[in-house]
């Protein structure tokens, strides 16, 4: 049975049919699935049953999967998942005044996965076993037509910006501050593009969230109302779309294209979600300039023949 692509009002969402995650899928399916995120950016599979084992084989169907090492502290899930859940390490529930409860807020600002890392992440996949009984949805923002939209003025301004991304500078705004001085140096910005250019039809998105810090080449507090500026346009209702999360909902997006962040919820209850990241083509930024993506993976492949 072939898939189904359906979109529901939303430009830059759609939901998948035909498709059983637990079940190896055709690469006729694969290719038509990377066709409608290439288009939408945000896509449901829904009514899944997956265990840790099925979200990774899944997942690398799309490519090659991150793996985090969490030095000194005991990981939940294996290495191949980001914990989107309240729990600790042995399945607790987490004291919302903790220092990880702290950290994992962070995941209520504005961000795309990994951006903080020189190649940043490409999709993500994020499965839902247990659901708050109310809120705890995740909201998805549309930078490609919030470029669109964009004046001509504050287009020509972006066109070449680079910005620096770092883990470290979105967990201080939610109050997390204890880092090593390892990891302070191993958390130093990242460039990237303000503008993406990675889609294989030529289209272009902004590259924004809470991970950007300053602007290269400008003004540090004029660069970073700037952006703060980008966000509050790329955030407006019209580029957002609100998942609110049944339990099997299995939902994958293109952190090159969108933002996303979770909305809070009642932490006494349980919300118990794990994600898959697939690791980026490439960089946006070579020797401080920025590059066309999908022309740089072009040459990539052309040189490996």
């Amino acid at each position: 049975m072939p898939i189904t692509v359906e979109n529901l009002g939303q430009s830059f969402f759609a939901v998948i049919g035909g498709v059983d995650a637990r079940e190896a899928t055709a690469p006729e399916d694969v290719s038509a699935i990377i066709d409608a995120i290439d288009d939408y950016g945000v896509l449901l599979f829904s009514g899944q049953t997956l265990d840790e084992e099925q979200h990774i084989v899944f997942s690398r169907q799309f490519g090659e999967l991150e793996v985090t090492y969490q030095k000194g502290r005991k990981r939940r899930l294996r290495a191949e998942f980001a914990d989107a859940s309240n729990l600790g390490s042995e399945g607790e529930l987490l004291a919302p005044d903790s220092e990880r409860a702290k950290y994992n807020r962070a995941n209520q600002l504005w961000h795309s996965d990994a951006s903080f890392r020189e190649i940043p992440s490409k999709y993500s996949l994020l499965y839902a076993e247990t659901v708050a009984s109310k809120d705890g949805e995740t909201e998805f923002a549309d930078e490609r037509g919030g470029w669109e939209a964009l004046d001509p003025e504050r287009k020509e301004r972006v066109e070449r910006m680079v910005a620096g991304h770092s883990l470290m500078t979105s967990r201080i705004k939610t109050g997390f501050t204890t880092f090593t001085a390892e990891e302070r140096v191993s958390l130093k910005p990242v460039p990237q593009t303000v503008i993406r250019t990675h889609d294989p039809k030529g289209r272009k998105n902004l590259f924004l969230g809470s991970h950007v810090g300053e602007v290269y080449g400008e003004d540090p507090e004029e660069g970073a109302q700037f952006l703060e500026e980008l966000l509050a346009f790329t955030t407006q209702p019209q580029f957002v779309y609100r998942h609110k999360w049944t339990v099997g909902d299995l939902v994958m997006w293109d952190n090159r294209r969108v933002m996303h962040r979770g909305r809070s919820w009642d932490e006494s209850e349980h919300r118990v979600m794990r994600r898959t990241t697939l690791v980026g083509d490439g960089p946006t930024v070579v020797d401080g300039k920025p590059v066309n993506e999908a022309e740089y993976l072009r040459r990539q492949i052309s040189y490996s023949l």
